[in-house]
């Protein structure tokens, strides 16, 4: 298999020392209530740190963005919070140091279908973040080992597994060298997008498809048919869910070195009816210019 070198995209502004940073990026979309989730949630999150080390979760960060050290004791206390009396559960945990790059998860618990007017397209989410150098050191089998360990027994309806290029404030010089070389990079904003509702947010190295999305393509077997190319693989998942990889790592598709990223525009041009179309442009970005990333791989 091949090397893969792994841009640095790291990035200051005036208020923060890291605004952006590239990262490996794990996300899923679940179209169901945080109280029913719940369970299933808890054993991702206790497989995540478990498989993580020597990496830690060190840090709690409660709904008053107070910082709280996240001990065994304190993990305990999660738990009873995961499954007490409220309808959602919003819980962040971050690793040392805290900075965009870094180690961190979060879970959007909602309650679905949404009570608030406006919002019915909300749905639950769980992002897990790691450092490009965990990919770099252990391997991209290891992130996709990982990655499926920790989607065992979630109902997802979408999900995805890439290097992306996350911020936290703005960064437009990163942003504006991710649009015009790394077309591999995805671009985001911290934290799950809980407007998903069962779209699929965009192409990656890991896309995981379940219902509707995967009914509507025809199920795995006209995925194959139309996923034909060599290094596409689709690997039937439980709970009528399938998960297709592009290639053996992800590739931030340097336009430099004459990438042009084939098994993404083929994804792309199968799932493009049910691409999410995100509402809050990064950088300085117009919603022109969003549009224009967006379809990258198929214009």
């Amino acid at each position: 298999m091949r090397v893969m070198q792994y841009p640095r995209l790291r990035y200051s502004s005036v208020l923060r020392a890291q605004a952006a940073s590239d990262a490996v990026l794990i996300c899923f979309y679940m179209q169901f209530p945080h109280k029913q989730i719940a369970p299933a949630v808890m054993r991702s999150l206790e497989k995540f740190r478990e498989r993580i080390r020597p990496l830690t979760l060190d840090w709690y960060i409660d709904h008053d963005a107070q910082t709280h050290s996240l001990d065994d004791s304190a993990w305990e206390n999660i738990r009873k919070e995961m499954f007490g009396p409220d309808e959602g559960f919003y819980p962040r945990f971050a690793g040392t140091p805290e900075c965009a790059g870094g180690l961190y998860v979060e879970y959007r618990g909602l309650p679905i279908p949404s009570p608030w007017p406006g919002r019915e397209h909300d749905v639950s989410g769980l992002y897990l973040r790691l450092p490009t150098e965990f990919l770099e050191e252990h391997g991209p089998s290891r992130v996709r080992e990982l990655a499926l360990d920790v989607a065992e027994g979630l109902p997802i309806n979408s999900g995805y597994v890439d290097l992306g290029l996350v911020e936290v404030d703005r960064a437009d010089e990163g942003v504006d060298l991710v649009r015009r070389r790394y077309h591999g990079v995805h671009l985001a904003w911290e934290g799950p997008d809980i407007h998903m509702d069962t779209h699929v947010d965009g192409v990656h190295w890991m896309n995981f498809l379940g219902p509707p999305v995967l009914g509507q393509l025809g199920g795995v077997s006209a995925l194959r048919e139309r996923l034909s190319l060599p290094g596409i693989s689709i690997q039937e998942l439980s709970g009528d869910r399938v998960l297709v990889t592009l290639g053996d790592a992800p590739n931030p598709g340097d336009v430099e070195a004459g990438e042009t990223l084939p098994l993404h525009r083929a994804l792309a041009r199968v799932l493009e009816p049910h691409l999410y179309r995100r509402g809050r442009p990064l950088g300085r970005m117009s919603p022109e210019d969003m549009r224009r990333w967006e379809r990258r791989f198929l214009d």
